[in-house]
């Protein structure tokens, strides 16, 4: 009788994911000087990341403040990561399920919460300000004989267009589409569709103008929403 060795489990490697002891990451290192004791913590910080969440994947350096979070539920979500992308401190980017993807360069302030239960992305050179909350879910709450809590939740896809800006405290809702280079003024709650180069604020958010064009004000309306009732 033949016994079988039984060998661990090992997830395979995503081929995205960064390496990073290789000579080209020495020598940025040492063209930038960079040992100091500020990078010295975001490395420790990027390696325990790697080490504790096989479901998040860097595409290149990635920078973390203090208290930040970078998670995926096992099995369920899966969070991208871009080069270069600075998370702030207590910065939260979470995926239940589904995928959350950040591009290249975005940079994220202080104790903002993106989560994601279906499909998040966030472009390239996205600057991201404190107190930020983007979500692609809504809770039901249609039946009043059962409590909110049990009704389940309704997912639509979220996408931020790469170079934009959200200031303090925007909230950005389920099914939103924001295109490339908005701006998203203080809390201004999005929901609906924000067309290119566009500025928006208030709540719900409105078109105040569009960048290179200052004559289109106020008086261009609302951002198109769609019914969010499905």
């Amino acid at each position: 009788m033949t016994y079988r060795v039984a060998m661990p489990f090992r997830r395979p490697r995503d081929p995205r994911q960064a390496r990073y002891l290789t000579p080209s990451s020495l020598r940025w290192v040492v063209r930038n000087r960079a040992w100091s004791w500020w990078y010295l913590v975001r490395y420790a910080r990027l390696a325990r990341l790697r080490l504790r969440h096989p479901e998040v994947v860097t595409e290149g350096m990635v920078f973390l403040g203090r208290r930040a979070r970078v998670s995926g539920r096992p099995g369920y979500g899966r969070v991208v990561l871009g080069r270069w992308v600075h998370i702030g401190d207590g910065t939260r980017l979470l995926a239940h399920e589904g995928t959350l993807r950040v591009g290249d360069k975005a940079v994220f302030g202080s104790s903002s919460t993106i989560t994601c239960y279906l499909d998040v992305e966030i472009g390239a050179r996205t600057l991201v300000a404190d107190w930020v909350y983007v979500t692609d879910f809504d809770h039901r709450f249609d039946d009043l004989a059962t409590p909110i809590k049990d009704q389940g939740i309704v997912k639509s896809p979220v996408r931020i267009g790469p170079d934009g800006w959200l200031g303090v405290k925007v909230t950005v809702l389920r099914g939103a589409v924001v295109g490339r280079g908005c701006v998203l003024a203080a809390h201004a709650v999005v929901r609906g569709t924000v067309p290119d180069h566009a500025v928006a604020g208030g709540v719900p958010a409105r078109i105040l103008k569009h960048r290179g064009n200052p004559a289109v004000s106020a008086e261009s309306g609302e951002v198109d929403c769609p019914d969010r009732r499905n």
